[in-house]
């Protein structure tokens, strides 16, 4: 099974100016924004892929904060000409309680005329759990509109072409930023990559040659994440390693050459769930979205409730249900929609 790491070992040898950029390059990219190097990452330091993983050589103690994959593909991006000489810049991360918003991005410096702007998706702070949630019943979410400053900040001071990608959320915000970016910014833009982020709130107006001409979107065939909302995008189902929520992971995705392997349709059993979850999310009112999840993350916050018999367990012992006046007919919701959030709690370690 080839993965992101057979594709270095075969095409880690080529630059990008001897080998085009390719939808693996992307996820590679979209991977490596996630590993934790705030402390030497600024929005006005710009350092090669190489330069970093020197840095962080020098300091030993940030290796507890890698994960396994993440500090994998750090040894084998620094060797790789393809990478090394890679600068990573305007790198810029904000956690906002108030605002309920978590926001990563960073920009590639790929060649002399490519740029490639990258959106992390959801940390583990719960703070990036609630604003997901949020996704549900807003038009759009603060790290939304963050995604489009960025973005246009960037090609306001560019020359440059420029490839944009996320994964899980920062796929979503990929899009939107795109599409919701100043309209004389956009031609700068040659593609746009949603890695299994979800899709857009359906208030959202969008002609749907603006999404296929320049956005593509990667789902696993078991894809949760990436089938929530609408995505009149360009869409890609493509083989993983895993199975269930855990296809999730970029990690998972099966390459073959320069692209991953395409199947023909999803899993059955998961898009008869995301037609359920999303079914049930269209009905509920915009009021009562608000009051489950708002629910949701209070007794998440308080407690650290990994199960459904713990929920019940210690619901009793505050006045939330009170507090967010929830009735029996709210629980039921909560019950259903519960199992699937724990899930993703629980396996959605990238």
């Amino acid at each position: 099974m080839n993965n992101l790491f057979s594709y270095l070992k075969w095409r880690g040898d080529l630059s990008f100016y001897e080998a085009p950029f390719n939808e693996v390059d992307n996820a590679i990219l979209c991977a490596f924004s996630y590993i934790p190097l705030e402390d030497f990452l600024t929005k006005d330091k710009t350092f090669s892929i190489l330069e970093l993983y020197a840095l962080y050589q020098k300091n030993v103690k940030k290796e507890k904060l890698f994960k396994q994959n993440q500090k994998k593909l750090f040894d084998n991006l620094q060797q790789s000409k393809r990478f090394q000489n890679v600068k990573v810049a305007q790198f810029v991360n904000e956690v906002e309680q108030i605002k309920e918003k978590q926001f990563c991005a960073m920009t590639f410096i790929l060649t002399e005329d490519l740029l490639f702007v990258a959106y992390r998706g959801t940390d583990e702070s719960l703070i990036a759990w609630k604003e997901n949630f949020n996704l549900s019943y807003m038009d759009y979410v603060p790290s939304q509109k963050r995604a489009v400053s960025y973005l246009e900040e960037i090609l306001m001071h560019t020359n440059k072409k420029v490839i944009v990608g996320g994964h899980s959320k920062g796929g979503n915000l990929a899009m939107y930023a795109y599409l919701f970016c100043n309209e004389k910014l956009q031609s700068k833009m040659i593609q746009v990559y949603n890695n299994d982020g979800p899709g857009l709130h359906k208030n959202i107006e969008i002609e749907k040659k603006e999404l296929e001409q320049k956005i593509i979107t990667f789902l696993p065939k078991a894809s949760i994440i990436g089938n929530l909302f609408e995505n009149l995008s360009t869409i890609f189902f493509i083989k993983s390693s895993s199975f269930g929520i855990l296809q999730h992971d970029l990690y998972t995705w099966e390459v073959e050459n320069n692209h991953f392997i395409y199947i023909k349709e999803m899993d059955k059993k998961t898009k008869d769930l995301c037609n359920f979850l999303n079914k049930m999310l269209e009905d509920l009112s915009l009021e009562k979205k608000e009051k489950i999840i708002s629910f949701l993350y209070e007794t998440i916050a308080d407690f650290g409730i990994s199960n459904v018999e713990e929920f019940i367990e210690q619901i009793g012992k505050k006045q939330i249900l009170k507090k967010y006046n929830i009735t029996i007919e709210d629980m039921q919701i909560v019950f259903k929609i519960l199992p699937v959030v724990m899930e993703i709690f629980k396996k959605l370690k990238l």
